[in-house]
């Protein structure tokens, strides 16, 4: 970023010394759900074309500042720009339930204008009515003076899970549920398990049912656990469970796109000068999954061809 003179961001990004550990389960889950839900490299993603209606390069040179991504400096289309941010996007609500973007204006010393979509972190986020408000983690609220920013919300863009999935408040009481059952893994627990020595125990037969229960917690939204062979499932259902998994990364990658587009659509209203809508093509459609799910239940899907959903 070059040399900035003024800016209007109220949020602040902070680092802090106090972090949860995630647990162990629920990460992999999270990491799962908002990663690939578009492909952006390689053979699929050359079958997306991204284009903005009618075409304006002066908003898409303009898109690649404002939009927020994991690899910034290095997008080198639009097609990555916008899945990138589709990916971004995803990412964070499956983390958090939701995601808070500052429109944020600056002009460096040259006197050239331009914005930023830039995430606002926080130890909590509260949206209620007009205002956001950011709430800091205890050590940096003590070196600003203050525990909390407000932000007015028409400054910010909000995404929230979507309601196809269940809704925020659902989800995040889902997350809360699977993170306590999964803490309670003996072999995570080995060194404090209360049974560890008895009589009868079996460690291994304690893991499985365990087990068992987080497959049965999570098929609200039909993980996969990332399980690949072994002797607790059939193949038949471990490749239904991935087929199923798919169908909602499709319903949450839907939403993201929904939501995106509302966003390139307001901005080059609002702020870039001129009207322009974006258009996604070559998308897997929710229709192809169901097709091969159809086909894997009535055994005439050829296990060759299950990546291409997947």
């Amino acid at each position: 970023m070059s040399m900035i003179s003024e800016t209007d961001k109220i949020s602040i990004r902070y680092y802090t010394n106090t972090y949860d550990t995630p647990e162990h389960y629920s990460h992999m889950f999270i990491e799962d759900f908002g990663r690939n839900v578009v492909p952006i490299y390689g053979s699929k993603s050359e079958l997306i074309t991204c284009k903005l209606d009618p075409d304006n390069k002066e908003i898409i040179k303009s898109l690649y500042e404002i939009l927020p991504s994991y690899r910034q400096h290095f997008r080198t289309s639009f097609n990555e720009i916008i899945l990138e941010t589709i990916e971004y996007i995803a990412q964070h609500i499956v983390n958090r339930g939701f995601l808070v973007l500052e429109l944020v204006k600056y002009k460096d010393v040259s006197e050239r204008e331009f914005y930023k979509l830039e995430t606002v972190y926080g130890k909590d986020i509260k949206i209620k009515r007009e205002i956001i408000t950011q709430i800091i983690p205890d050590d940096v609220a003590q070196e600003l003076g203050k525990n909390k920013i407000e932000i007015p919300l028409e400054k910010c863009f909000v995404i929230e899970f979507p309601k196809s999935l269940g809704g925020k408040v659902k989800y995040l009481q889902f997350l809360k549920e699977f993170r306590e059952l999964a803490m309670q893994s003996p072999m995570m627990n080995f060194l404090i398990n209360p049974l560890q020595g008895q009589a009868g125990y079996n460690l291994t037969e304690h893991q499985r049912l365990h087990d068992l229960e987080l497959w049965k917690i999570t098929k609200t939204y039909n993980w996969h656990h990332r399980e690949g062979g072994g002797e607790k499932y059939s193949g038949f259902y471990r490749i239904y469970r991935h087929l199923l998994f798919r169908k909602n990364k499709i319903k949450l990658r839907d939403h993201v796109v929904e939501e995106l587009c509302k966003i390139v659509s307001t901005l080059s209203a609002k702020v870039l000068g001129q009207k322009a809508e974006l258009k996604i093509d070559g998308l897997l459609t929710m229709d192809k999954v169901e097709e091969k799910i159809e086909q894997w239940k009535t055994g005439q899907l050829d296990p060759k061809t299950i990546s291409d959903v997947l």
